[in-house]
């Protein structure tokens, strides 16, 4: 896990020359912990109806079995980035470095879920665009956790 932090830190801070203003990376250490908190409350309710739709679906016989299992196995993969990022709020509002890495580990299981929940390419795509974008943001302001 240390190694692939050490490639996005040599990526995103040493290889890609346009580095965030630092006006703009102190507004987002600001944000960060109230952005993720607005996450997690908008994100329980669909997890819940998440739930109930999967309930519905695994008793459709052959296709409800099918389904079920990789759906199930992606909600708790869903679930345990949500844990992960409702574990980060404290720590950010301290900006404590255990909040960063909370937020580093919730964003690469968020790449898990979205590989595992993949049904055609473009989902790939936009996973690895989502990575991308998260992993330059998030070591942007790693210098201000501490």
């Amino acid at each position: 896990m240390e190694q692939l932090e050490k490639f996005f830190e040599d990526l995103f801070l040493k290889k890609i020359s346009y580095q965030l203003p630092v006006p703009a990376k102190e507004f987002i250490v600001k944000v960060a912990p109230w952005v993720t908190l607005i996450i997690l409350v908008i994100s329980l309710p669909a997890l819940m109806g998440l739930f109930g739709a999967g309930a519905i679906v695994s008793s459709y016989g052959y296709f409800g079995a099918r389904f079920s299992s990789v759906y199930y196995i992606s909600l708790i993969i869903l679930l345990v980035q949500l844990v992960v990022m409702a574990l980060s709020v404290s720590p950010l509002l301290k900006r404590e470095m255990k909040g960063w890495k909370l937020v580093y580990y919730s964003n690469l299981i968020s790449f898990v879920y979205a590989l595992f929940s993949v049904y055609n390419f473009g989902n790939v795509i936009w996973a690895l665009i989502s990575l991308g974008i998260g992993m330059y943001i998030l070591f942007q302001v790693r210098s201000y956790y501490k």
